[in-house]
Formats: C-alpha cells, sequence, structure tokens
C-alpha cells in the first residue's frame, strides 16, 4: 500500500513539473483567454464521447469551407475511423467506398507566405525540423525566412492524401501519438483538437500489420455525428476559451518550462522547449459559468 502510495504521488508530481496540472495554469500571472469564434467550432460525437475541433481559415481557407459544408450537409454521419495506427494518426472518412469526382479535390495548403500580420509568439529557434517554432493564436507552428506552417502535434487535424499534392478530398486525420513533424509542409492541417483528446485516445486501434486499416466494418469507431456550433440546439451551446498564446501568462508558463529548476531534478535538463510539448489550456463556458477546463 505504501509503495502504492509513493508512486501516485511521484506520479502527481511529475505531471505537476510537466506543466499539465490545472493548478499551475491558474497560478500563472498575466494569463488572458481567447475565445473560439463559434464559425469555427466543430463537435464530433461518437460513441467514445465528445471530441471538439477549432478550425483555421487562415491557413486552409479551401479546406475549412469543404468541410463546414460537409459537416453542414451530414456527410460524415455513420462514417468511421477505417485506419487508426497507435502513436501516429486515426484517419476517418468515406475511404473509397465513394468515388471521388474531381471537384471534390481541394488545393494544398501547406504553408503561408511570411508576413508580420501574424501574431507569433517563439517557443525555440533552431528546431530539428525547422529554423523556429511558436504559436498562432494557439496554433503549433514553424517558420523560416519566406514561409509559416503549421505542425504535426498531437491532435492536429489535417487532410488526407494520396501522392499527389492536390489529391486530398474529405478524408481527415487527427495525430494520437507522437508528434510526426516529418509530414509538416507536406500536408494541409485545418484544424485542432481543443477538447476531448481523452475521446480520441478511445479510438479504436487497427492491425500494425495492416497500416492500422481495420478491414472489419463493425469493430471501428464511428461517428455517430459531426455538427457545427450553429447546428447545436439551444441547451447544447458552450462558449470555448483558449490560453491566449500571445499573453504575458502564457509566456511565464513557457519560461518555467525551459528552466526546469525544481528541486526533482537530480541532473537539470537542457533548456530545450518541443513546441509540441507546450499546453495550450481550454475553458469551456455556458451562460459565463465555468463547466470545465482541460489543459
Amino acid at each position: 500500500m505504501r509503495n502504492g502510495r509513493l508512486r501516485r504521488h511521484l506520479l502527481a508530481l511529475g505531471l505537476g513539473l510537466l506543466g499539465l496540472s490545472a493548478p499551475s495554469l491558474q497560478a500563472q500571472e498575466g494569463v488572458t483567454w481567447r475565445q473560439v469564434a463559434p464559425e469555427n467550432l466543430v463537435f464530433i460525437g461518437m460513441r467514445e464521447g465528445e471530441i471538439v475541433l477549432e478550425l483555421n481559415p487562415t491557413f486552409a481557407p479551401e479546406a475549412v469551407a469543404r468541410f463546414r459544408q460537409k459537416v453542414r450537409e451530414g456527410f460524415f454521419r455513420g462514417m468511421s475511423f477505417y485506419r487508426v495506427i497507435e502513436g501516429f494518426v486515426a484517419q476517418a472518412g468515406p475511404g473509397d467506398d465513394i468515388p471521388l469526382d474531381e471537384d471534390d479535390l481541394l488545393p494544398a495548403e501547406f504553408e503561408l507566405s511570411r508576413g508580420e500580420d501574424l501574431p507569433w509568439v517563439t517557443v525555440q529557434r533552431n528546431d530539428l525540423f525547422a529554423p523556429e517554432t511558436g504559436f498562432i493564436d494557439g496554433f503549433a507552428a514553424a517558420r523560416d525566412d519566406r514561409q509559416v506552417w503549421l505542425t504535426h502535434c498531437p491532435g492536429a487535424v489535417a487532410v488526407a492524401r494520396g501522392n499527389e499534392p492536390d489529391s486530398g478530398a474529405r478524408d481527415f486525420y487527427i495525430v494520437i501519438g507522437q508528434a510526426p513533424r516529418y509530414l509538416d509542409r507536406n500536408l494541409t492541417v485545418f484544424a485542432r483538437v481543443i477538447d476531448g483528446m481523452e475521446t480520441v485516445q478511445r479510438i479504436q486501434r487497427g492491425p500494425t500489420e495492416n497500416n492500422g486499416i481495420i478491414d472489419n466494418d463493425m469493430a471501428r469507431s464511428r461517428i455517430s455525428r459531426m455538427r457545427l456550433a450553429e447546428q447545436l440546439d439551444p441547451e447544447e451551446r458552450r462558449d470555448f476559451y483558449v490560453m491566449d498564446t500571445n499573453s504575458r501568462g502564457f509566456s511565464n508558463m513557457m519560461e518555467e518550462r525551459r528552466n526546469r529548476d525544481h528541486e526533482f531534478f537530480v541532473n537539470k535538463p537542457p533548456k530545450v522547449l518541443d513546441v509540441c510539448q507546450v499546453p495550450v489550456a481550454t475553458r469551456v463556458e455556458r451562460a459565463g459559468e465555468l463547466l470545465r477546463r482541460e489543459n
């Protein structure tokens, strides 16, 4: 019993050190919150629970417009996550079940020209995959001297495609494991999970030897319904706020994570901060009352 209590104590300590515990964010001075625009909210209902996405029309206007259209039409209702690779991605959509028309194809939206109007906050320079990483309104991103792009951190949502850059259409995937950053600038990241990653992690995995494809249709996790905020019943509507990555409180949190001075560390880690390991908290409210907060 004593060993069990010790393990729980060490786990709680470890989570606190990682900056994942709610009190560490609550205690930060200068924390502000950005309300997610209702038109950028998508709600995915599943037997496993609910997943809430924030769309990013700035980086992927074509993909977002198509996704909104398909959600509004009820296109994804009943579709499944048919390719799910542990530690990689969960891919959903019609797959090969519904033939593609040429009009279905989306242009590649892999990156934007770098501009001073984007609200950038730096996380790290000389990242393994980019000269610089940072956040743009809560979305993990990277940039060089000319271009800026969204990164494949856990929870990122992107358009699945074939070998041709403009072959993406209706299928999408959610990053569920180690950040596959080698995919950055090669696929269109158009959204991110802001609530319900625990639901994402409950999605049925596929066999590794079959590239994650679940041949048995009945064994797949399925989308019960997918709706925009405007399609929710009044009693279901909620306000979602994400930690403002441009705020002083967020910068302070990053600095604490970069300088790990807690007495727990026998050997102090180097001052390295991976953009995919910086939590952006979410607040969920209804009529001004806090319902939940996810870190």
